[in-house]
């Protein structure tokens, strides 16, 4: 064999020996390429659906504060008993934005509404006020006109005077909320000015005892809480 054939040989013998690693080489090359696919096809979906399930969280819980939603006094601020009264019924009907995706709020730590298994997803975090509002009686009046000591949009009225006593009129500030000629007796409801102290004043014939009106009122205790709300497709 010359020189020429002997080298021809050679590099046959190399090229064969390299065959396999070339083969491991596309493969590796295939699989990374293939992963990268995935994984880009992964984040694609992921860029797609996070900003909606997102904006529906962020829209929630704007909505839960809205100044004239269905669950507020005013902007920020909570009326418990409106909250310890949601449903799922009320809730699909206040907020529909949120049909067909699982959802979770909580409040204080307390989960007021869960509806689905939100067990990832988006979770907003706002912090709020919450407002209750608790019944407080001043049974015995001092005199015919009684300052109420914190503002109330409301207040119940209790007339129950002795036989020598009638009791026609009552006013807050001045106004006349109540009214009968022959003589109140019994429990009413009157609305008060919640942004103003006011001060209940009766007119009557007759002896007026400490006891011939009771009066409830209906202060609020307003406390800071952290609202949670989480949003899962």
């Amino acid at each position: 064999m010359n020189g020429r054939d002997s080298r021809a040989s050679v590099d046959r013998g190399r090229g064969q020996a390299n065959l396999p690693a070339l083969g491991v080489a596309l493969l590796l090359l295939t699989t990374a390429t293939g992963l990268g696919l995935a994984l880009a096809d992964g984040a694609f979906a992921s860029a797609e659906r996070d900003p909606t399930e997102r904006h529906v969280a962020v829209s929630l819980s704007e909505r839960l504060v809205a100044a004239e939603g269905p669950l507020t006094t005013r902007g920020n601020t909570l009326n418990g008993s409106r909250v310890d009264r949601l449903d799922g019924e009320r809730f699909e009907e206040w907020f529909p934005a949120t049909d067909g995706r699982d959802v979770r709020v909580r409040l204080d730590g307390e989960t007021v509404l869960e509806r689905g298994d939100p067990t990832g997803g988006t979770t907003v975090r706002r912090v709020v006020l919450v407002e209750r509002r608790n019944a407080t009686t001043l049974s015995r009046l001092p005199s015919d006109r009684v300052t109420l000591p914190r503002r109330t949009p409301r207040a119940t009225i209790d007339v129950d005077p002795p036989a020598a006593t009638t009791v026609t009129t009552v006013r807050a500030n001045g106004r006349v909320v109540l009214h009968d000629p022959s003589g109140l007796r019994g429990a009413y409801d009157v609305s008060l000015s919640r942004f103003e102290t006011t001060t209940l004043a009766f007119e009557y014939a007759g002896p007026f005892t400490p006891r011939s009106v009771a009066v409830t009122y209906y202060p609020a205790r307003t406390t800071k809480a952290e609202l949670v709300v989480t949003v899962d497709d």
